[in-house]
């Protein structure tokens, strides 16, 4: 009997090690006591920005990562679920993707005060927004809508200026965007259908170029530096490494597998690791040097659903969002 509780204590020992990373430690947390999907960083990065599913977002004080604070929230939602959220240059305004409620614009200059300034009703459901370099211009990942381009030049007024239908019967539900450098073209991750590729340089005519059809369900796309290559989060399919260096005929390059679902991503700044939010595999660095032959580095659970993360501008820790958990802050600076 003694054996066997050794033995018992050997086994979730192991456990423990393997899924408590010494090379990702988190070194901060704080709970939201919300369903968090996703997580933005101010330009500082003392502040975080994590959605809280049905229940707004709030607004976490990051400037001592060991001790995370909330300083503010946004509540008034009216049920919808928040999956996203973007900021202005000036780190005032935060663009809130609203689920089946579309887009709110918030001011937020005042973290105690948040204020709802306009809102935008699409007609799908916004699971993803990315704003234009020069703030007038909203792209919305609008699910079975498609793609959707909203003028945001006056807050208090969205007005709707573009839009791309996807082929959402055959399950092309958009759930992310990303720009290329000069804005001229979108890609998105379009669930059942994978990457598709469109031409946005006059959005009151978009324009398909390529796309890419990937084994699983595409849920996050970021591209390389260079634009030669697009990485997706392909849910069980895991990560899929994709050359668009020709857009009008990109091909896979990479895989690395799922350990659980495969959910968003971030690309570090080098452009040499992934960080991928893996459910409840945690989240799971991955070397990408030879993006033809991703191989895993190490990986951390974050409490019990990992869903989202991004990372500090020097690459040296990484914020995800917890499904249950909230906010953790994780050194990543020790990885190889």
């Amino acid at each position: 009997m003694k054996h066997k509780h050794i033995f018992q204590l050997l086994f979730i020992s192991l456990l423990f090690t393997e899924f408590l990373s010494a090379n990702m430690p988190i070194i901060g947390q704080i709970d939201t006591d919300h369903y968090s999907e996703q997580v933005t960083l101010n330009s500082a990065e003392t502040k975080a920005f994590i959605t809280n599913y049905s229940s707004g977002f709030d607004i976490i004080d990051i400037s001592n990562p060991t001790n995370p604070t909330k300083i503010g929230a946004f509540t008034d939602t009216d049920g919808g679920r928040v999956y996203d959220i973007a900021l202005n240059s000036s780190e005032t305004i935060a663009y809130v993707a609203l689920d089946q409620d579309g887009v709110v614009i918030v001011d937020v200059t005042d973290p105690s005060n948040v204020t709802i300034l306009g809102s935008y009703n699409t007609n799908g459901r916004a699971r993803g927004v990315t704003l234009s370099k020069d703030g007038t211009k909203l792209f919305v990942a609008d699910y079975f809508d498609g793609l959707v381009v909203l003028d945001v030049t006056n807050p208090n007024a969205p007005t709707k200026i573009g839009h791309y239908v996807t082929d959402y019967q055959n399950n092309g539900k958009v759930w992310d965007v990303v720009l290329s450098q000069d804005e001229s073209k979108a890609y998105l991750a379009n669930h059942s259908k994978g990457l598709l590729i469109l031409n946005v340089s006059n959005v009151a005519s978009i324009s398909k170029i390529g796309e890419y059809d990937t084994a699983g369900i595409t849920l996050d796309v970021a591209l390389s530096s260079d634009e030669s290559k697009a990485y997706v989060t392909d849910y069980d399919n895991g990560l899929v490494v994709i050359d668009i260096s020709n857009p009008a005929n990109p091909t896979k390059i990479g895989h690395f597998p799922s350990g659980d679902k495969a959910w968003r991503l971030k690309l570090s700044s080098d452009n040499n690791k992934v960080f991928m939010a893996d459910r409840e595999n945690g989240l799971v660095a991955i070397d990408v040097t030879n993006p033809t032959a991703p191989t895993f580095i190490d990986k951390q659970s974050t409490g019990v659903y990992t869903f989202g993360v991004t990372l500090s501008s020097n690459n040296t820790k990484a914020y995800t969002a917890d499904y249950y958990k909230g906010l953790a802050i994780l050194d990543i600076s020790n990885l190889p």
